[in-house]
């Protein structure tokens, strides 16, 4: 393993804005720290598999009211994106590890605003379909989370991904509310989405690959 990602693995145990999960502890408790006081009445935003977190930082840049949540496995990149918060002084921010299989440990029913899935894995192989993060059993977990009449936005650079998802949305019984083969003129600038280029989006696009791009509804 390279000696600078076994210096993240060290680094990232220590920073306060990120969380390691741990099984049976049940989000009732409210002891995660997107419970605290000072996060009470602010909007939530879950960014699932954000690698180093670029769009959640952008988002918690834009607007002070909202608290995002970054959520990735790997703890290498939470340590990039954790880092930077503290650098750039970004208090609405937090990491979270864990595998997003699990997300209905760590927070309340309905209680988010919104779910980003930036570029996730598209799981390409007909045997790994489960793993897609819009395949049902991922939808029910999200519907269970979102508050009701919330969003969630999907970007890629997959067709295969962006395809399966439409008819997994539409199969699940919900509804898309917008989409687009390039994210330029889409209209999902509430989060200031548009602004962000993820260094993972920036090769996409060097090599000539379409960045897509829905939004959905669940209730």
């Amino acid at each position: 393993m390279p000696k600078n990602k076994l210096l993240k693995y060290e680094r990232v145990k220590r920073l306060p804005n990120v969380t390691f999960s741990v099984f049976g502890e049940s989000p009732s408790s409210c002891s995660y720290p997107w419970y605290e006081e000072r996060y009470q009445g602010m909007q939530k935003i879950l960014e699932l598999g954000c690698g180093k977190g670029e769009y959640s930082l952008a988002f918690a840049a834009a607007n002070s009211r909202r608290l995002c949540v970054g959520i990735d496995c790997k703890s290498h990149r939470l340590c990039v994106g954790a880092e930077k918060a503290i650098a750039q002084g970004l208090e609405n921010i937090h990491f979270l590890r864990a595998r997003i299989e699990r997300i209905g440990e760590f927070f309340l029913e309905h209680s988010i605003n919104e779910i980003w899935l930036t570029f996730p894995d598209p799981h390409p192989k007909h045997r790994a379909i489960k793993s897609r993060l819009t395949a049902s059993p991922f939808l029910d977990a999200y519907a269970n989370l979102l508050i009701p009449g919330s969003t969630v936005y999907l970007k890629t650079d997959s067709n295969q991904l962006y395809d399966y998802t439409r008819e997994s949305v539409q199969r699940w019984g919900g509804h898309e509310i917008a989409k687009s083969d390039t994210d330029h003129g889409t209209d999902c600038s509430a989060s200031s989405s548009r602004k962000v280029v993820s260094a993972y989006e920036h090769a996409a696009q060097s090599r000539g690959a379409a960045i897509q791009f829905m939004a959905f509804k669940l209730n």
